[in-house]
């Protein structure tokens, strides 16, 4: 019985050792531009914010504001552009300004701390006068806030970390909290 009782004390000494040793080390604790550390852009600076890693859901919801906020589309996740900091050369020389300039400015936001950084847009057939597109993410903070191009967003709180805002614009997208 001994010897039994030992033989299982083993085993599950065994399994428990088995879950920490093999733990991925990476952590994403740190907020990066999607990458394993901080970008550096000349002229520019660290970029730290993160970018999700993919839309919730099976894309981004298109409701029209004018009529009880029906659902008109849903633009699927690989026609969304999401784009890091790190990533606004990509964008054409307009808008990569504007995206860099918006950057500056929500990291200047006095008392908040911004969480989330990127670009986003959606092709031109999902734009219709009077919509707005739910922006579904996880923020963990007091008072969150969004913002595109700088402007002010409509947030709501679904539950614990889960929110939504209603983007009446795209472009430049900040998620900040209470620092």
């Amino acid at each position: 019985m001994k010897k039994v009782f030992a033989l299982v004390l083993a085993f599950a000494l065994v399994l428990s050792l088995g879950v920490s040793a093999f733990a991925d080390v990476k952590s994403s604790s740190s907020p990066t531009t999607g990458g394993d550390a901080a970008v550096k852009d000349e002229g520019w600076g660290e970029f730290t914010t993160a970018v999700p890693a993919a839309p919730v859901k099976m894309g981004m919801e298109v409701h029209d504001g004018e009529h009880e906020d029906k659902l008109l589309a849903v633009v699927p996740n690989e026609e969304l552009t999401m784009l890091p900091v790190d990533e606004a050369a990509e964008l054409s020389a307009e808008d990569e300004e504007a995206f860099l300039a918006a950057y500056e400015e929500a990291k200047a936001v006095e008392g908040k701390v911004v969480k989330y950084f990127y670009w986003i847009d959606v092709p031109e057939q999902y734009k219709t006068e009077g919509a707005w597109f739910r922006l579904d993410f996880k923020c963990a903070g007091e008072n969150v806030e969004v913002t595109v191009n700088g402007k002010p967003m409509e947030v709501v709180h679904v539950d614990g970390v889960d929110y939504y805002a209603k983007l009446t614009e795209l472009g430049a997208v900040a998620i900040m909290c209470d620092k």
